[in-house]
């Protein structure tokens, strides 16, 4: 096993993309297209694998909507009252809300649940939703890779600080994926 850490980025960091994009999302994909920056990931390739995850993980959560969603909705009737109004809004907007819903804030493992549990057709979300994960992967990346600029611009040359940055990154990473999966348990707990 590699003693630095860029070696263990580059040997182990677009496996955590593609599970942090499966789960996640943002905040995993601005690190890594920053760490491509940096030269320890090609970014071409944290961009393919992160529209990779993020079109598995909604299609992952949409099936969930579609098995679970009707059993769920019995259960929680506030989320019955918002599957009627998430189908009206796909009945105007169709691919454009399944793309738009990506980048919504609080609804991207949600969002495709509840169109799951709605009317729209498996074939039209898994085509919507890879379209969307293009789009995503690529704005998000760009964001990341530009913030890597900003950084080495106002650090310098960052090579003698480059493990204490990735180090923060991957905690920044870390703790943002543990404090989604508790809010998640804390919320279903309520419910």
């Amino acid at each position: 096993m590699p003693n630095d850490l860029p070696a263990l980025v580059a040997q182990y960091g677009l496996f955590a993309v593609l599970l942090g994009c499966i789960l996640e999302g943002e905040a995993v994909l601005l690190l890594a297209s920053a760490s491509a920056h940096l030269g320890m990931l090609d970014i071409r390739a944290v961009v393919a694998v992160a529209a990779t995850g993020a079109f598995i993980g909604d299609n992952l959560f949409f099936l969930l909507g579609r098995h679970w969603g009707v059993h769920v909705t019995e259960h929680v009737p506030w989320l019955a009252r918002v599957v009627p109004r998430v189908d009206r809004m796909l009945a105007r907007w169709r691919w454009g809300a399944v793309v738009v819903l990506r980048f919504t804030y609080g609804l991207r493992t949600g969002g495709p649940m509840l169109l799951g549990a709605g009317t729209m057709p498996l074939w039209e979300f898994v085509a919507a939703n890879a379209l969307g994960a293009a789009i995503w992967a690529v704005v998000i990346a760009t964001i990341g890779y530009t913030a890597g600029q900003a950084i080495e611009g106002l650090l310098g040359n960052v090579a003698h600080v480059e493990k204490l940055v990735l180090g923060l990154v991957i905690a920044i990473a870390l703790a943002a994926i543990i404090i989604r999966a508790l809010l998640r348990r804390r919320s279903t707990r309520r419910q």
